[in-house]
């Protein structure tokens, strides 16, 4: 049986690995990148926080006094985190950045203090600039950096190689953009096109199309359990 490849952080692909071995799939865990984080300064009159990321989440998780300030993240999976590190208020767009967005601007109130959106180094939508021309304070403080991996370990391109790979799982535009990259350095575009592309969305798909693929899926809905949803599918 070939194997579905998870190139997340091991903290986001082992619960996602058991899962898939729930539903008799094999799984391959190849990291293509780590969080550093950062200590967060005392943050003045905060009404909310913003998050996007998981990994900014991580980054709180031993700042307990920011527990009880009210959180505002994307979607069902981060929240259900939140919720199991200990934040008491969550609220979840269930959707995408821009959804997160709108969420804060319906819910928030300019009068009430500073919004704080704690990010990665690296963002790809402007949160901070869309809520301060609603007339919000906003202040963007960077909490952790992604380093990435220079190239596929020996061990990944012999899987491919082999065959032994037939899916490859992408969550994000930035890690969907970074596998393409390495893929192509490593001269694997043969080898990746036998393979099939699971998306969670339509702009980590775009990335996605800059290698050929024996097929490229587009989750119905950015959650990981539409993602499973594929392989009921393919019963």
């Amino acid at each position: 049986m070939s194997h579905i490849l998870l190139i997340r952080t091991l903290e986001d692909a082992l619960p996602l690995a058991s899962r898939l071995k729930a539903l008799g799939k094999k799984v391959l865990c190849y990291p293509l990148f780590e969080p550093v984080f950062f200590a967060i300064p005392p943050l003045e009159n905060p009404q909310a926080l913003i998050i996007t990321s998981k990994n900014a989440l991580r980054a709180l998780k031993d700042n307990n006094h920011l527990k009880k300030i009210p959180l505002y993240v994307v979607g069902d999976q981060t929240a259900a985190l939140a919720h199991q590190l200990g934040f008491v208020t969550v609220f979840s767009a269930r959707g995408n950045s821009k959804d997160l967005q709108k969420l804060v601007a319906r819910q928030a109130q300019p009068e009430k203090g500073v919004l704080y959106y704690l990010s990665g180094k690296i963002i790809k939508r402007d949160i901070v600039h869309e809520l301060r021309a609603l007339g919000f304070k906003v202040r963007r403080q960077v909490v952790y950096q992604i380093n990435d991996i220079e190239h596929f370990s020996n061990s990944l391109i012999t899987d491919f190689f082999n065959k032994k790979i037939s899916h490859v799982l992408f969550f994000s535009p930035r890690t969907t953009e970074l596998f393409v990259n390495l893929a192509k350095a490593s001269k694997l575009e043969k080898e990746v096109s036998l393979n099939k592309a699971l998306c969670l969305s339509y702009d980590i798909a775009e990335k996605a199309q800059k290698i050929l693929w024996k097929e490229i899926w587009i989750s119905p809905y950015p959650s990981i359990h539409n993602m499973l949803g594929y392989f009921d599918d393919e019963k």
